[in-house]
């Protein structure tokens, strides 16, 4: 099994219009077993979001990274540029 996460990393007078956008436009378009998280002692400035989904094989991301992820890389870019960025990992269960 395979944990994707997605880290969300906003400046602080955007972050509550990013996150209403993604808990009200966005998370409701993944699958059921998507969790949304906040990153506690950050060491970045501002705040920082994670999504986090688990998928049983690696050759899924892709199709998700298409069909998902750029919808929330284009709103970002669109309405939160040099305000908001994200970056991606997989990771493999041991």
């Amino acid at each position: 099994m395979y944990l994707y996460n997605i880290s969300i990393i906003v400046d602080n007078d955007r972050h509550e219009i990013l996150i209403k956008w993604v808990k009200d436009n966005w998370l409701n378009t993944l699958p059921a077993q998507a969790k949304f998280l906040k990153l506690l002692d950050s060491p970045h400035e501002g705040h920082t979001y994670c999504v986090q989904l688990i998928f049983e094989n690696p050759s899924e991301i892709p199709t998700f990274q298409q069909e998902k992820l750029v919808i929330l890389q284009s709103h970002i870019a669109t309405n939160h540029l040099e305000k908001a960025f994200l970056f991606d990992s997989t990771m493999k269960y041991i």
